[in-house]
């Protein structure tokens, strides 16, 4: 006699979704619906990029599957200004770089400015041209692609912590990008980019002809106080098999935003808070 087989909820994916590369999702904003369908990726992370505070429903599923969600607000590239700074595009491209974070899923609100943007950066980490670059950030905004963005991309120069052992096979060594392992190198290396790099907030300004300038703060210094970043030991090279790790740490180049603590963001006890950042780059005091 045949059996009627279980009812399955159906696999829903979210919009705009796609591999990346292994390890690495995008999309747009998962709902109740995507669920099932996240569940089947087996995240360990969630990197959400809308300014906004993460929705308690995808809250609660991350917390009953053990998803880490990984706070970085963005406002998106908006001309005349460049809203995304690089020192926070070098956190978020450092995160998604850490083993320890993946399987991940990069998302905003329709995965196609934001998200668009920050795997178009990711993409400088693998040596991809730019001609595939803007085509491959095309396809995903469509009719909606903003030249901001792409000069954003064209202007952008990573610098990535790295964590070795835990670094992702498909990052390589390109002239582009700098890659370093301490939080002081880090921050150093972000100091001296801010004296030459046309998307520093002052030269971005001039160079658009914008009226009034836009208020900033230390992109530094703010990018990590809202990091929670740790110190740490430098080793010789990025790819060198680097200090000891304590595997139950979680990887401190995110805010961290626990589904357990009500998507609040989580500073580890050895942070590196704005003011100190601001001493060890030379600049003064973020607000």
């Amino acid at each position: 006699m045949p059996t009627t087989p279980p009812s399955r909820e159906p696999l829903v994916p979210t919009i705009n979704f796609s591999m990346v590369c292994p390890g690495v999702y995008r999309s747009g904003y998962p709902t109740k619906k995507n669920f099932s369908f996240l569940s089947a990726l087996r995240l360990r992370s969630i990197l959400y990029l809308c300014p906004e505070d993460y929705a308690e429903s995808n809250l609660k599923f991350c917390e009953e599957n053990g998803v880490h969600v990984l706070r970085f607000p963005t406002e998106g590239n908006k001309e005349p200004f460049c809203d995304i700074s690089e020192p926070l595009m070098h956190r978020i491209l450092s995160a998604i770089c850490d083993t320890r974070n993946l399987p991940l899923l990069i998302h905003c609100n329709k995965g196609k400015h934001r998200t668009g943007t920050v795997v178009a950066c990711l993409r400088h980490l693998q040596g991809w041209s730019l001609v595939s670059i803007f085509e491959e950030y095309k396809r995903f905004a469509s009719d909606k692609a903003r030249v901001g963005d792409q000069q954003y991309v064209e202007l952008y120069h990573p610098i990535v912590r790295l964590t070795p052992p835990f670094v992702a096979s498909w990052v390589i060594v390109t002239p582009r990008a700098t890659l370093v392992t301490s939080d002081r190198e880090l921050m150093e290396a972000e100091a001296l980019q801010l004296g030459y790099s046309p998307l520093a907030p002052d030269k971005y300004l001039k160079k658009n002809g914008s009226g009034a300038a836009k208020p900033t703060t230390n992109p530094v210094a703010a990018a990590t106080a809202e990091s929670g970043l740790t110190t740490t030991t430098p080793t010789s090279s990025p790819l060198a098999p680097g200090p000891k790790q304590q595997p139950s740490q979680p990887a401190a180049s995110a805010v961290p935003m626990s589904a357990g603590n009500g998507g609040h963001s989580f500073v580890p006890s050895i942070a590196v808070t704005a003011a100190a950042a601001a001493a060890a780059t030379g600049f003064g005091d973020a607000t």
